[in-house]
């Protein structure tokens, strides 16, 4: 099978995780040696960290610092001196709205492992952070973004901030405590996704330290940086838009294609460039949320099969064992054994 590439971080965004580690007097080049990576991955600008290198950087943090709370330890600490490239941009534009638009737009500077959306429901708006690969869920690493733009946005906006609940996937810690001491509302654990809901009015309100040339600065450098990336990474692109309509069973390559403003033909000729092809895609984004369904969840099997663009349980099934040679229902009764 086609794999895509490994999803990265921008270096903006994994600057504080690396600084960090001059708390214990480790210089760069001492971290990139214990890590066996050059001391260029984490010192030059642009450079994008591979999700799993960004994960042992994090592992490495933990076990130096023995602190089981970093990410929440990390969000407290943060000042608005720290804002990276995308933070600019969201905090410097005219409105939140308009800066949370942009936060969405460009989060894959961030990193490209996780979806974000933005949605805005009744009194609520919400910001909904999903990983398109479980395997990467980083506890950490959510702990840290959600009370990271929970804090700055409270210093942006002022009093006026008004915050509903925040969720995450992960079950709750032995240090709950800690999460209800930084987040100014209800914490829930063990959710399907992890999101920060908060009232819709704060959408309209200005940033009060907002610098409009800074915004537009920072903005056109970040839009550099996506279409860069975007190049680079149309197989990744793809898989994602994938992923959003997967259980839509009359997506297809056409359909993909218009949303990436290109025709099938030039479509197919990207992901050949970049290694990949389209039905592979299909089969790789199918697996992977079938397994997630399979071990993670209960849902029935008949579910899964229309959750996952099939049109019958028993198109599904052959699909599953072409995979692993076992049914979907010998799969998961293997795995609970």
């Amino acid at each position: 099978m086609t794999h895509t590439p490994e999803p990265t971080v921008g270096i903006a965004s994994a600057r504080a995780l690396i600084d960090f580690f001059q708390t214990f007097e480790m210089t760069p080049k001492e971290l990139a040696a214990s890590l066996n990576v050059e001391e260029t991955l984490l010192t030059e600008e642009e450079q994008r960290l591979p999700i799993s290198l960004y994960e042992r950087i994090w592992g490495l943090a933990q076990e130096k610092s023995q602190d089981s709370a970093l990410g929440l330890t990390m969000a407290d600490n943060d000042t608005f001196e720290d804002l990276g490239l995308v933070a600019h941009v969201v905090y410097n534009s005219p409105t939140l709205e308009e800066g949370l638009t942009h936060y969405v737009r460009l989060f894959s500077v961030v990193n490209e492992s996780l979806d974000l959306k933005f949605l805005q429901e009744g009194d609520d708006a919400i910001l909904r952070f999903q990983y398109f690969d479980h395997a990467h869920y980083n506890v950490s690493d959510m702990e840290r973004t959600l009370g990271i733009v929970v804090k700055r946005t409270i210093y942006s906006i002022g009093p006026l901030a008004k915050f509903r609940s925040v969720l995450f996937q992960h079950s709750a810690p032995e240090y709950e405590e800690k999460y209800h001491a930084l987040f100014p509302c209800p914490v829930k654990f063990d959710q399907p996704y992890c999101e920060l809901r908060f009232d819709r009015s704060m959408l309209s309100l200005k940033p009060k330290r907002r610098n409009p040339h800074t915004g537009r600065a920072t903005l056109n450098y970040a839009n550099q940086i996506l279409s860069r990336l975007f190049k680079r990474k149309i197989s990744a692109k793809v898989k994602r838009i994938i992923e959003d309509n997967i259980s839509d069973n009359q997506f297809d390559a056409e359909k993909a294609a218009k949303l990436l403003n290109m025709s099938r033909q030039t479509l197919y000729r990207k992901l050949k460039n970049d290694g990949a092809s389209y039905s592979d895609l299909v089969d790789e984004v199918k697996q992977t949320k079938a397994f997630f369904l399979l071990l993670q969840t209960q849902t029935p099997l008949t579910v899964i099969a229309y959750d996952l663009g099939f049109s019958e349980l028993s198109a599904f099934t052959r699909a599953f064992k072409r995979w692993t040679g076992k049914t979907p229902a010998e799969y998961r009764k293997s795995a609970q054994a």
